[in-house]
Formats: structure tokens, C-alpha cells, sequence
């Protein structure tokens, strides 16, 4: 029997399955500098900024980073050689002469003299075996610069208890069915039984019959590299931050700073983790949350970290209403606060609610200052400055801080244009990335064709002039057009 965690066997899966990679925004260096930089770091600036990605898979992730960046320098490392040969295609269709791409074990990379200020390892802590784990904490010891940032995602307890209870019971089930469609049916298959509604003898049992319903509809690819991957060894965020520990490494944050304050939890939680050191304050967190994913940032031990509050080093980013929040408003739901007591709630609602009207654009935070002074006056001196707010916003997740924001068009110009990216994909799939790095699916063929079109020579009359595929029989090709348009914008498809 080979050995499901030798190099070879692990790049035979993602070559006989393949892994649907897509953009991780929390994983780009623009979204990286900005959290590293509120708790305390100067990370290097992003334009001409060294990037690794290890596990880079097909470049989902890393060429939109590298077309976005073009005086960055871009380095992407995969075991599979299907996944490098196909990034290596898009990297030369869409003209990158800033990506490096290699076919080798990310542990070879520790004896190569280039530093990085930027390093990606996201899908990889949990799924490979403990001497790559040590490996890729070795490469970042010895290649972060010293005002480096490391990405790293992983499987956690106490939430993957109850998944590896499914996990288990699916590998007792296929792991003998040697042809992978086969072993995917299977599997499949048994969770949909297992999953059935019964009798259980205590009510917490309920727990892994929804684990395996929510496997049942898994994708192939998720199912296949995550819950039936061997190995995939969770972790309590203690022993991850020991494991940093050991490799003279430090950890930052999460890159969901949201995730780390204690909101939502009951009163006695707070009480619990007041007081505590970071690790222990983010362990207790994780088991109130009963968490089973993190994305953390980490640096070198000894980098230069300032003391202070975040709000200081804010003063100087750019701010824009987080897209749950504006699509929220566009359902119909009110922002919070309207009758609050509190000075502060107040100020945080009128700012939310003045971000929200101008989305999707993106405003110094020094125009937001400017705003209260001019809007809402009564806020000034009775609430906390704008930017202490916008801290308590940011970690709350109704707004995004930028260090160096995008540059996404806030309208459709005359000669609308998305970014080279975007044109890229729109002709060969529905999945496209948007300048703030997130992955849209755009299943309307007349929205795809339209934005394929979009390269900044046509006039929405030319645009119109140039479809092939109909508009629907409720509008017009004008209406239609502006419409979409307009989406694309919100959704940040468009270059400024």
C-alpha cells in the first residue's frame, strides 16, 4: 500500500481530482498590510511587494494578485503538475512577467536566498504530514523579511471534533475503494443515509447528523481535499501558536479581525477571556465559538511591533462600507442603532449609513472625518473620534480598511472598463475575481458576454451594437446595459 502522505500520492490526488481553487481575499497582501499594520507592524508596501504562495494550485489566487500588482514579484509552488501547467497558461495569456511558477516541495524553497514580505500558505498546515508543517514554518523563519507577514489556514478544534466524527465513519466506509469517483459516491452516499432523522440517545448526537448532511452536499472537490483528505489533522490554536513558537515565529491576528473580540458570546464569556494573554484570550475564544477553521497571520519573533492603539495608525487608510452591509440596505434592512442611546452607536450608524450611499467607493478616512464635521456636528465631542469608530466597525465587520485601497471604479464611465483579469475569465467561465480579490459567479450569459466586452474602446452604444446574446424581453438593450453596469461597479468589476 503506498503512503497517502508521500509527496508523490498527494500530487496524484489533486491531479486525478481536480481542487476548484478560487481567490481568498483575506489572503491578499492589500488586506494583509492593513491588519498587520493596526496591530502594530510596517509591513512593505504592496506595490513592489515580494509574494509567496505555497500550495498555489492553479494561480486562482495568485495570478489576479499578480495582474493587480504589476511591480510586485510573484512566486507560486505546487506538489500537482496539472495545477502548475495550468497556471503557467494563464499566467502567459494574460501577459505576467512578474510570476515565477514551480513544480517542487515547498521544503526545497528554505535553502533559496530570496526573502519574501509576503507569504500565502493557505489549504496546506492541515493537509500535509508534520515534517512539511515544520517545513513550511522553517521557510518562514528563514525567507520572511523582517517586516514579513505569513498567511496561514487550518482545520481546528473544538469544532472538528464533531467533523472528525463524520470523517471517520466515511473513511471506515471508502477507504478500501481504490477508484476516486467511486470512493466520492460512496461516501456520498453513506452520509445521506447516516444523516436521516432518528432516534439518538442524547440530543448533542444531532450535532454530527447534520455534519454528515452538510457532507452529502459537498462538492466533489471539497469533499474529495478537505473532509476525505489524509492527512487532515486539526489543531487547538495553542498548539498552533507553540508550533510558530518553536520556529521563532509570533502570532499577529486573525485575518478576520472580527472573529477575535468576544461579540455575540454571552456576558460570562467576556468576563472569562478579560485580562487574558493573546493565545489564551484566542483559545477560550475558540472554544466558546466551538471554532473548526482559522486564517491567521503570523511574523518573525523578533520583528519591530509598536505599542499603541489601532485607531493612531487608521488616520492615514481609506475606508468603504463592507458589501454584507450595503447589500443588506438594498434588501431593505435598517443599520442599527437608530434609537440608541449610546453617543458612540449613533456615530457609528450615521458614519455606516453615509459609507453605504456612497458605496462602493472608497474614502480616505480623512474625507470621513471631514463628513462628520460638515454632517453631523452634534457627534463631535460626545462620541469617540471617527477613528476609533471605524476601529470598532472594522472588527465588527461593517466596514473595510485600506492601507492602499483597489483601484475599482465607484460608476461606469463613458467607455466602461474591468480590469484585464476580469476580461480574461469572463471569456472561458462564469467565475470571475473582482478587484477587492472575491470570487463572483455570473451565470446571466448576456451579463458574461456583456462584461467580456468591456475593455474601455466602446461607448454603451457601441457595447449595445457589439451583443449577440438578447437582452431580457422586460427591457430594453439600454436599460439593460445600464443596469449592469451598475452592478458591475458595486461589485467592484470595474477599473477606475
Amino acid at each position: 500500500m503506498s503512503d497517502q502522505t508521500a509527496n508523490s500520492d498527494l500530487a496524484r490526488k489533486y491531479d486525478t481530482v481536480a481542487y476548484a481553487a478560487q481567490s481568498n481575499a483575506l489572503s491578499h497582501p492589500r488586506h494583509l498590510a492593513t491588519v498587520a499594520t493596526l496591530f502594530g507592524m510596517t509591513p512593505a508596501p504592496i506595490a513592489t511587494a515580494r509574494v509567496l504562495e505555497v500550495g498555489c494550485n492553479n494561480g486562482a489566487n495568485l495570478l489576479p494578485m499578480a495582474a493587480a500588482l504589476p511591480e510586485a514579484r510573484f512566486v507560486g509552488c505546487d506538489l500537482s503538475h496539472h495545477a502548475i501547467a495550468e497556471a503557467r497558461q494563464g499566467a502567459a495569456e494574460l501577459g505576467l512577467a512578474n510570476v515565477t511558477l514551480q513544480e517542487r516541495d515547498l521544503a526545497t524553497l528554505a535553502g533559496e536566498p530570496d526573502e519574501y514580505d509576503y507569504m500565502i500558505a493557505h489549504g496546506v498546515y492541515s493537509w500535509v504530514p508534520p515534517h512539511v508543517r515544520d517545513a513550511l514554518f522553517a521557510l518562514a523563519a528563514r525567507r520572511l523579511s523582517r517586516h514579513g507577514v505569513l498567511f496561514v489556514s487550518y482545520n481546528v478544534y473544538p469544532g472538528c471534533h464533531v467533523r472528525q466524527a463524520a470523517w471517520e465513519m466515511l473513511h471506515y466506509h471508502v477507504d478500501a475503494i481504490q477508484d476516486p469517483r467511486a470512493k466520492l459516491g460512496a461516501a456520498r452516499a453513506l452520509a445521506m443515509v447516516l444523516a436521516e432523522p432518528g432516534v439518538t440517545q442524547t440530543d448533542s448526537d444531532a450535532l454530527v447528523r447534520q455534519e454528515l448532511r452538510r457532507l452529502s452536499r459537498q462538492t466533489d472537490s471539497a469533499l474529495f481535499h478537505d473532509d476525505l483528505a489524509v492527512p487532515n489533522d486539526p489543531v487547538y490554536f495553542h498548539a498552533f501558536a507553540a508550533h510558530l513558537a518553536r520556529h521563532g515565529l509570533a502570532f499577529v491576528a486573525e485575518a478576520k479581525p472580527s472573529m477575535m473580540t468576544a461579540a455575540g458570546l454571552a456576558p460570562a464569556v467576556h468576563e472569562l477571556v478579560s485580562g487574558k494573554d493573546r493565545v489564551e484570550r484566542e483559545q477560550y475564544l475558540d472554544f466558546a465559538r466551538m471554532r473548526r477553521f482559522r486564517q491567521s497571520l503570523a511574523r518573525r519573533a523578533d520583528a519591530p511591533v509598536a505599542d499603541g492603539a489601532p485607531a493612531a495608525r487608521v488616520a492615514v487608510m481609506h475606508v468603504a462600507a463592507a458589501m454584507s452591509l450595503v447589500r443588506a440596505h438594498a434588501e431593505g434592512k435598517a443599520i442599527a442603532g437608530a434609537d440608541a442611546q449610546d453617543h458612540d452607536v449613533r456615530a457609528v450608524r450615521r458614519l455606516l449609513q453615509w459609507l453605504v450611499s456612497v458605496a462602493p467607493r472608497i474614502v480616505p478616512v480623512a474625507e470621513a472625518v471631514a463628513w462628520q464635521r460638515t454632517h453631523a456636528r452634534e457627534d463631535i465631542g460626545v462620541a469617540r473620534p471617527v477613528a476609533d469608530l471605524l476601529v470598532d466597525a472594522f472588527f465588527a465587520g461593517s466596514v473595510d480598511l485600506y492601507v492602499q485601497p483597489p483601484p475599482l471604479a465607484a460608476s461606469a464611465s463613458e467607455r466602461p472598463r474591468a480590469s484585464p483579469v476580469v476580461l480574461w475569465q469572463a471569456a472561458r467561465q462564469p467565475a470571475v475575481v473582482n478587484l477587492r480579490h472575491e470570487t463572483l459567479r455570473i451565470d446571466d450569459p448576456y451579463a458574461l458576454q456583456l462584461l467580456g466586452l468591456l475593455d474601455g474602446t466602446r461607448t454603451r452604444a457601441e457595447l449595445a451594437a457589439a451583443m449577440t446574446t438578447g437582452p431580457p424581453a422586460s427591457g430594453g438593450a439600454d436599460a439593460t446595459i445600464a443596469a449592469w453596469l451598475a452592478r458591475f461597479a458595486l461589485h467592484g468589476l470595474l477599473v477606475a
